[in-house]
């Protein structure tokens, strides 16, 4: 099958930032750049024509780092988004109204309640107590917003052993009562035996092709944004199980590419690295080869890690592992030829992520290990020259500019830090590598809302955050296109509009480099390919 694209302005994104006027598609591929006569040269007189009208035909979408097996299962789960939920009160009354719905016993699984958009933040707003009287007869995990805690009622808790005599883990926290009866709050890896469970049963009482249609499902959400290629953040035993059965059913329509953990949500992953769960690319749509770590908590855990830049206080917050600990683990990972990436929002973490990086070099030096930072959020400028000295690829997330912009800034005066929040114009300018996803769910996983947050650095409430940090349209493109491909070892195949690479294309409604930077957030997707097939149309 041949297609020829025309008419519009074609952002290619290759090493000169060329502008093209026509593209050339044969069986899959990119067979022609250039302007429209080239173009059409290369095809036959059957290829399909899209006039672009005036439209941009831009490289698909690529994003390194989302929670793509976690939203999987919204669908069948309680929505319990916090907007458009007023508050704690609705989000029990929807589990309620679930539950009456739910044979004894089934699992009810709550997506979406974000603790930090009420205050206080770091309160436990939803109870055991709640959730026990909302349903009764059925364990419940409500997920937090962030991912990084969870809200259980009593019969959860009792499935996976947890009462009052079981101790927090190491980097977790389960939450107690006056009575010192556990709250039904577990942070970090607190949580991980509730979401383990609650994940388990889903697989299990939906079955595998009910499974399969919500990943393909899944796909087809991401391809409506744009986002043809995913870096899925967290891989559990579970969700490469999902992923496989997906894969052999024939639809799995986007390319995943697994970070994969130990068997909880924030195990370690040493046990991993060299056994099976640890495969390479299992398939063409279904890559591997990356081991992901947690190293801190996230906000509003307390233990968050960061370190006060006057050296007089105290470091706050604890980072899941010691320097040694995490030093292994990289170590372990790069002796099988793996690549690594590290979770680190403080700038403690940060550090301890740098310093564990350089260590493998020096120890097990490679050539192209491609070791990433994810978040990178309260970096210091010292931290931002040495991830560049090290080759560190800072994986963010533009969308947390738009969603939780304003709490960067206050977070970041709180605690005295010497840091700018989502500094990307330093970044980029001290020569740092950068990719751009989204964290979705905890962050919207629309590519266009975060390029609108690179180029005007608007949060929801409608202020500025570091104006002084915002990029061009065109720079912010790259980040999310060939610079994320680059990220998850793609570029030679995706990531920009070049003759030999995979037709993975978007049509925008407008040009982002044309249109005034507020209303790149108001531009629409209008057609996806993935490999020269149209998936998604308006």
């Amino acid at each position: 099958m041949e297609l020829l694209f025309t008419g519009g302005r074609v952002l290619t994104i290759d090493p000169m930032d060329r502008i093209a006027s026509g593209v050339a598609v044969r069986d899959g591929r990119i067979v022609a750049v250039g302007d429209s006569a080239e173009a059409r040269a290369a095809v036959g007189p059957d290829a399909v024509h899209v006039d672009l009208r005036g439209r941009a035909l831009v490289p698909g979408f690529c994003d390194p780092h989302n929670h793509f097996s976690m939203t999987t299962f919204e669908p069948r789960s309680v929505d319990c988004r916090t907007p458009p939920m007023a508050g704690p009160k609705q989000v029990i009354d929807a589990i309620a109204a679930a539950a009456a719905g739910a044979p004894d016993g089934q699992w009810i699984w709550g997506l979406g309640f974000a603790a930090r958009n009420f205050e206080p933040s770091g309160e436990d707003l939803l109870h055991r107590r709640e959730l026990d009287e909302a349903a009764p007869n059925n364990p419940v995990c409500v997920m937090d917003s962030s991912y990084h805690a969870c809200y259980a009622n009593s019969a959860a808790m009792a499935l996976v052993g947890i009462d009052r005599d079981t101790p927090n883990p190491p980097g977790g926290e389960i939450r107690k009562d006056d009575n010192g009866e556990p709250n039904g709050v577990l942070w970090e890896r607190a949580m991980d035996p509730v979401h383990h469970a609650s994940m388990r049963s889903y697989i299990d009482t939906f079955g595998e092709d009910v499974v399969a249609d919500l990943v393909q499902q899944n796909a087809l959400r991401h391809l409506s944004h744009g986002v043809t290629s995913v870096g899925d953040a967290l891989v559990m035993p579970e969700s490469a199980e999902i992923y496989r059965l997906t894969d052999a059913r024939g639809k799995l329509p986007i390319v995943i590419h697994q970070m994969r953990g130990g068997p909880g949500f924030f195990a370690a992953p040493e046990d991993a690295a060299g056994g099976a769960f640890m495969e390479d690319d299992v398939s063409d749509r279904l890559r591997g080869g990356i081991v992901k770590i947690f190293m801190d908590p996230v906000w509003p855990s307390p233990a968050m890690t960061v370190c006060h830049e006057d050296g007089t206080t105290e470091p706050v917050g604890d980072p899941y592992y010691g320097q040694e600990e995490v030093d292994h683990l990289v170590l372990d990972a790069a002796s099988h030829g793996l690549q690594v990436a590290i979770h680190c929002i403080g700038n403690r973490a940060v550090e301890q992520g740098l310093n564990a990086f350089e260590r493998a070099q020096r120890e097990i030096p490679r050539d192209d290990p491609r070791y990433r930072i994810e978040h990178f959020s309260f970096a210091t400028p010292e931290q931002i020259e040495r991830a560049r000295s090290l080759g560190v690829i800072v994986s963010h997330q533009p969308p947390f500019l738009n969603a939780i912009g304003e709490f960067f800034e206050t977070r970041i005066a709180e605690a005295g830090l010497d840091s700018v929040p989502i500094p990307y114009r330093d970044m980029l300018d001290a020569g740092v590598f950068v990719a751009s996803g989204s964290d979705f769910p905890c962050a919207p996983v629309q590519p266009l809302l975060g390029l609108y947050g690179l180029v005007s650095r608007t949060a929801r409430d409608g202020r500025q955050v570091a104006a002084d940090q915002a990029i061009s349209p065109l720079e912010a493109l790259r980040t999310y296109t060939l610079n994320s491909a680059t990220a998850m070892f793609r570029e030679h195949e995706v990531g920009s509009i070049e003759v030999g690479k995979r037709a993975d294309l978007v049509v925008l409604s407008h040009d982002p480099t044309l249109v005034d930077p507020t209303y790149i957030q108001e531009m629409a997707v209008q057609q996806t390919y993935v490999d020269g097939d149209l998936l998604y149309s308006v």
